[in-house]
């Protein structure tokens, strides 16, 4: 292998002397000119740059979203609140008028005959129309029944019937049926009369056929079939009519 000359050597090393000293004279000053002209040097290029994410989405290397971001209560969805609606006067009468009647109403209590309280079938004279249908509920039909003081309207029901003024105030109640309950202790259809003016505190005549005995603000009237002399209806009659 030849040998290489001490002037070459000193040649080789001259060159690089002077490329060493080309390389550090480029100053780190310069680098900010760089990046103001847009001329990036490489390494920058390659870092990467922040990326927007989808919402719900967390981007690479980023804590999870749902743990670090707290929903802001302008974004987050209202809570309902409950509130129980206020009815109206109209609402409330509404009601009122198509309650359905109970089985207490149905079958009204009995008690003793009382001539400065009564009633039949647990309505009394002077009850409101609300007081009947509480009772009874709306009735099936309706007809005007003129009297010689003025017209009632008549609710009839299944056995029975009530009669209102122009007041909607109760001035007649009439039983017919022997499934209706008269509220009058042991006072029934078809009893016999004698059995009837007893319970009603009366004597009976049995040339009549028809028992009656004044109350306050009226009549109670018992129609008797003539042949038989058994009890055919009860009605309670107002003054007023």
């Amino acid at each position: 292998m030849p040998r290489t000359s001490p002037a070459r050597l000193r040649i080789w090393g001259a060159l690089l002397l002077s490329f060493s000293l080309v390389s550090c004279s480029t100053s780190p000053a310069a680098l900010p000119t760089l990046e103001a002209s847009g001329d990036l040097p490489l390494i920058h290029s390659q870092v990467p740059l922040p990326t927007a994410s989808a919402p719900g989405q967390s981007s690479p290397g980023s804590p999870d979203s749902s743990s670090a971001t707290t929903p802001s209560p302008l974004t987050s969805s209202p809570t309902l609140i409950d509130k129980q609606p206020v009815e109206s006067a109209s609402t409330v009468e509404a009601s009122t008028i198509h309650t359905k009647p109970t089985d207490q109403a149905k079958t009204p209590k009995e008690h003793a005959f009382e001539p400065k309280s009564p009633s039949l079938a647990s309505i009394a004279l002077g009850a409101t129309d609300k007081i009947v249908v509480k009772h009874f509920g709306l009735p099936p039909e309706t007809y005007p029944l003129p009297g010689d003081k003025q017209t009632i309207e008549i609710w009839q029901y299944d056995g029975f019937s009530i009669g209102l003024n122009d007041k909607d105030k109760v001035v007649y109640v009439e039983i017919t049926s022997s499934q209706v309950k008269s509220g009058i202790q042991g006072l029934l259809i078809g009893m016999n009369s004698s059995e009837a003016a007893d319970k009603l505190g009366i004597e009976s005549n049995e040339q009549s056929n028809v028992l009656t005995v004044e109350v306050s603000g009226g009549w109670i009237k018992v129609d008797l079939d003539p042949d038989t002399q058994k009890v055919l209806s009860l009605k309670l009659i107002s003054k007023e009519i």
